[in-house]
């Protein structure tokens, strides 16, 4: 059930119906957002609902027990109750997501060492159909088991640290793991950010529902507009057959890349938190504008904000963080990377994208070390030339996400025809224009123009909203799922 789909807007319609009429009961109002979330999950894959409320049941029964082992003074106990709750997710998501990669890797040691063994033939026979996209040759990984797992273990993890009482009821805490707007592809919502507001009684003044809609506006038109036009009239084509098109032609597809996968994932984002805010749910921000970095740490500072402070906080810091020698330091930003290029994908070039990103990284602050020790600091780069580095390092670095495999990435290097700039379709242009401008216009004229719709009469939001609607029944392209459906 996509965003941009007139399914969803029926079901969000009768979904907020029901939320509002039962708003002043507490335990009526978390039941109804409750079923409505499994509803909208099991639409997607009906057995998906065995995972999320595993993780759940799980979670719940984990945290509980931390806290009483904590109450007592057992600190072992609190240990088993938390090596269960990591075993048990972690288990599950590298069950669904790796178990192919380390096959595939077995693959290529079978036939080094002559043996030939297939990684598909151990499937056959083993699991069950419906955990098989027989298409891909490929199991198939549930969408959106990444981010409810990483929400479901901060919860017991903050339990742990002392950090979080346990929620109020099972009841509450499941809504936590599976709220419908932000289940499948984020923001990752933090138990100590979102359980909280359970205690409030809800509210929808002119100002929140007025937000609301703009976010849900906007998203909508970043995701059609924008990402699914850039997709199909010049990325897919491009990156589909190679070896038609130009080096010119590559490297505009590069960009509208860029282009597509932020408009794309900050689109969802920003529907997801204006869906929240219509419940009275306050979701955290997942973007700040990342193309405009200055450095590599910037960048993950604004892209995926959620992702980024979540291993910071719980693999960063344990892991030592800044602290220690410049070595240790370095060791930690590597691994952190390669925690966050994993997540993503299980793959050879996600894992090597990752560690790329964790080098920039180390690199970064050996020069940021050497400027303050009055070393080479006439060599290092201005803020305009480090925006100018830092923006085509991560554009160019998308190749390892666009990639299907390594002899993909290879074509998309080496591969290139005859067909020019004249063969790029004018929507295509557009789009580009639309996103370059949107993007890198300065944040106060945007601000501006928020604050204008926001201070419009409501009946003039609303027919803002039905026109961005609107046009995005007219520009639907097709079935396109938002890109990180697939981690």
């Amino acid at each position: 059930m996509n965003f941009h789909s007139l399914e969803f807007l029926g079901f969000l319609a009768l979904v907020l119906g029901l939320f509002w009429w039962a708003a002043n009961r507490r335990g009526l109002r978390t039941g109804i957002l409750l079923v409505a979330s499994l509803v909208f999950y099991g639409s997607y894959e009906l057995w998906y609902l065995s995972l999320i409320l595993f993780s759940t049941v799980l979670d719940w029964w984990c945290g509980n027990q931390i806290h009483r082992a904590r109450e007592r003074g057992d600190p072992r106990g609190m240990r088993r109750g938390l090596h269960l709750s990591l075993l048990g997710n972690l288990g599950v998501l590298g069950f669904f997501k790796y178990t192919d990669w380390v096959f595939e890797n077995l693959e290529l040691l079978s036939e080094w060492l002559g043996f030939g063994v297939s990684p598909w033939a151990w499937r056959i026979g083993v699991l069950p159909e419906f955990l098989l996209d027989s298409d891909l040759g490929r199991m198939i990984v549930p969408v959106g088991i990444s981010f409810y797992t990483f929400q479901t273990l901060s919860y017991t993890i903050d339990i742990y640290r002392g950090q979080l009482q346990p929620a109020r009821n099972l009841g509450e805490f499941a809504l936590f793991v599976s709220f419908f707007p932000q289940l499948v592809a984020g923001p990752i919502v933090r138990a100590s950010t979102f359980l909280p507001q359970f205690e409030l009684l809800p509210h929808l003044d002119r100002a929140r529902l007025h937000s609301g809609l703009w976010r849900i506006a906007t998203g909508l038109l970043k995701k059609v507009a924008i990402a699914d036009v850039l997709g199909a009239y010049l990325v897919d084509p491009v990156y589909g057959q190679p070896e038609l098109y130009s080096q010119g032609v590559h490297l505009l597809a590069l960009y509208g890349f860029a282009l597509q996968i932020y408009f794309d994932f900050s689109g969802y984002s920003d529907i997801a938190i204006g869906t929240a805010k219509l419940m009275g749910f306050d979701l955290p921000e997942n973007f700040d504008l990342p193309y405009r970095s200055r450095s590599v740490r910037e960048f993950w500072r604004r892209w995926h904000i959620s992702l980024s402070t979540w291993v910071r906080d719980y693999v960063y810091f344990p892991l030592g963080g800044s602290r220690g020698s410049e070595m240790r330091v370095s060791r930690n930003l590597l691994v952190t990377m390669f925690v966050i290029g994993i997540w993503h994908g299980a793959s050879a070039l996600w894992a090597m994208y990752g560690l790329l990103q964790g080098s920039v990284m180390v690199l970064e602050r050996a020069l940021e070390r050497a400027r303050a020790g009055g070393t080479f600091a006439r060599s290092l780069p201005t803020s305009a030339l480090a925006w100018v580095l830092t923006f085509h390092f991560t554009v160019f670095s998308l190749l390892f996400i666009r990639a299907r495999d390594l002899n993909h990435f290879a074509d998309m290097l080496t591969n290139f025809g005859g067909q020019g700039m004249g063969s790029v379709h004018g929507y295509a242009w557009l789009a580009l224009a639309g996103g370059v401008l949107t993007h890198f216009v300065a944040p106060s004229l945007t601000a501006a123009v928020e604050r204008r719709f926001l201070a419009l009469p409501t009946v003039l939001v609303g027919l803002a909203v039905g026109v961005a609607a609107g046009c995005v029944a007219v520009l639907v392209v097709g079935d396109t799922p938002y890109i990180y459906f697939q981690f």
